[in-house]
């Protein structure tokens, strides 16, 4: 069964995943491209589902 912690993910692990760096991450949350969640005191997490919805989409994208 997945944890809570298992299905958030840091600001550099999305970076990592995506190959940019962590300020390009930021700025697609600006983009509104990516939802994040504040946790206060600077610590922000993504969903790793709509990091998934977002490589879908961009995928999807691409392709059409």
């Amino acid at each position: 069964m997945p944890t809570i912690t298992s299905e958030l993910m840091t600001r550099r692990q999305v970076a990592e995943l995506f190959q940019v760096s962590q300020l390009t991450v930021i700025r697609m949350e600006q983009d509104g491209k990516l939802q994040a969640i504040r946790l206060g005191a600077g610590s922000v997490r993504y969903r790793r589902s709509e990091v998934e919805k977002f490589i879908s989409n961009s995928i999807s994208a691409t392709a059409s």
